[in-house]
């Protein structure tokens, strides 16, 4: 059953392979009506011109041909006319003239007497038409015959005007013409003949070809056509039929199906490899996530441990110390609760980490927020010696973006404490809207641009703050996971923020956020 259908579609491929239209698509010629067109062409043009050569050649023989019976005929007539005159058989002449008038080759003869004036008529319908003749004349005068070609009766005849002896002391002429039709009728046959041999010649040529062109180039043409569609299409495993000659369309088809057989290996061996990084890559990414939750619960534990630790003691303190002071008891109470109150904040931490976002979405503009922001971190600034610098400059131009204003505060606020927090020794603290813009899918991008005079961020910490609980702080001074929030806030308001250190010494945040047009009466600074 199997054996059958591959037969069947083998027998449909060689079918379809066979066809070779003349048009191809969009109406162009195909190979082959070209080849055929140019080939028709050229053999024509050959032999239209080698037909006019040859029909040029006949032309020329036949009239000399009839030329040199003319002119035989002229000669004998010549002796016999002289012997008839010279016997003084002058009746014999006329015989002999009009026995000449039943030749269908010999149009006419005519007989001029010393004066060129016509004597006697072979033609009975040329008789009274001429009375003398100047060519004959001139024969007579100088005794050197001539050859003409001129009409009469409406025919085209070839002449020969030749001198006779009549007498010792007298000189006549005679004329004898014969139809130059025979010479044209020859010619028109020899015409058509030529015109004949060259159909059957293009009809032969254009059959030869095309039977040659469809099985030992346009079949294997389309063929290797097929099968490269086929490739193209990704079936690799396409084989062409390789035509049993040895000429360059079997090379090219061999050389086809060893391309073909060469880019299924490669795709064996890509897949191959693909399979192994995909392979490495799910590895990779399952030792990610061990590695995040590891580090989750690292912090996690890390960040209760001491809280825990505080309330274990203050706990075991309380049932120790019954009878404590009511003082020191409830300075132990306050104690617990105030570690409960940081294992809740950073539970809550984490559930906002993880927790969908209900935006209030309205548009904001930037300097209201920065200004809300330097009066929110102004007293930290102040007791950690660091200058806050604003710059006015974009303030000229309102800049509104869209998003909820109390998380943008959030972040905003969560960048300048991480700045304060790293200028131990004082510095300055810059806040700023970018003077440039950003262009993503379509939509423009805002900056608030927030840099510090601090230490920095090592290099190989750069990849992690964005982690959370990761901190470079001492224990009991952050929970890492400030930039986490803020950087899920950000992208939640489908932007991102950019971290790099500053050359002078420092790190800069910038917080890129979708613009909004908004017009003069709708600009509300926040505050």
């Amino acid at each position: 059953m199997a054996e059958n259908l591959l037969n069947a579609v083998n027998a449909r491929r060689d079918e379809k392979n066979a066809e070779a239209p003349l048009v191809g698509k969009g109406g162009s010629l195909s190979l082959s009506a070209r080849l055929i067109l140019l080939l028709t062409i050229a053999v024509g043009a050959v032999m239209a011109l080698g037909g006019y050569f040859i029909l040029r050649q006949r032309e020329e023989i036949h009239e000399r041909a009839l030329r040199n019976e003319l002119y035989a005929h002229a000669i004998t007539l010549r002796l016999t006319l002289e012997d008839s005159y010279r016997a003084g058989r002058i009746g014999d002449a006329q015989r002999l003239i009009d026995h000449l008038s039943e030749n269908p080759r010999v149009f006419s003869v005519i007989l001029f007497d010393e004066t060129g004036r016509v004597a006697m008529f072979s033609n009975p319908l040329e008789a009274g038409k001429i009375v003398e003749s100047p060519q004959a004349q001139r024969v007579i005068a100088t005794g050197e015959p001539v050859e003409i070609v001129q009409q009469r009766s409406d025919s085209e005849v070839y002449s020969v005007i030749m001198p006779i002896r009549i007498s010792a002391a007298r000189r006549g002429a005679f004329e004898i013409s014969q139809p130059t039709d025979i010479v044209k009728e020859k010619y028109a046959s020899a015409r058509r003949n030529i015109a004949l041999i060259a159909l059957a010649l293009f009809a032969a040529i254009i059959l030869v070809v095309l039977l040659v062109m469809r099985y030992n180039l346009l079949r294997p043409i389309n063929e290797l056509l097929v099968g490269a569609k086929a490739v193209g299409q990704g079936d690799l495993a396409y084989r062409v039929i390789v035509p049993s000659s040895s000429n360059e369309i079997a090379q090219l088809a061999s050389e086809f199906n060893r391309m073909a057989e060469g880019l299924a290996k490669q795709r064996l061996a890509a897949e191959a490899q693909a399979e192994e990084r995909l392979a490495l890559e799910r590895e990779l990414r399952q030792s990610e996530r061990l590695a995040s939750v590891g580090r989750l619960a690292a912090g996690v534990a890390h960040e209760m441990g001491a809280p825990l630790n505080v309330i274990k003691g203050r706990a075991e303190i309380l049932r120790e110390g019954s009878d404590a002071p009511v003082e020191r008891r409830l300075r132990n109470l306050d104690i617990i609760t105030s570690q409960a109150d940081a294992i809740a904040d950073i539970v809550r931490q984490l559930l906002t980490l993880a927790r969908p976002f209900n935006l209030r979405r309205e548009a904001i503009e930037l300097a209201g927020l920065i200004d809300n922001t330097v009066e929110l971190v102004e007293a930290d600034a102040a007791k950690s010696g660091v200058r806050v610098n604003v710059s006015r400059n974009s303030h000229h131009q309102p800049n509104f973006v869209e998003g909820d204003r109390a998380l943008l505060q959030q972040v905003l606020l969560n960048i300048c404490i991480n700045a304060l927090h790293a200028m131990t020794q004082g510095g300055s603290l810059g806040i700023e809207v970018t003077p440039e813009e950003r262009h993503r899918n379509g939509r423009a991008f805002a900056g608030l641009r927030v840099s510090d005079t601090g230490s920095g961020i090592a290099p190989e910490h750069l990849a992690h703050i964005f982690d959370p609980f990761f901190t470079t702080k001492e224990v009991g001074k952050g929970t890492g996971l400030g930039l986490s929030v803020a950087r899920r806030i950000v992208e939640e308001h489908n932007g991102w923020i950019e971290v790099a250190n500053r050359a002078e010494g420092g790190a800069v945040f910038t917080i890129w956020l979708p613009k909004v047009e908004t017009t003069k009466s709708d600009q509300q600074p926040a505050r």
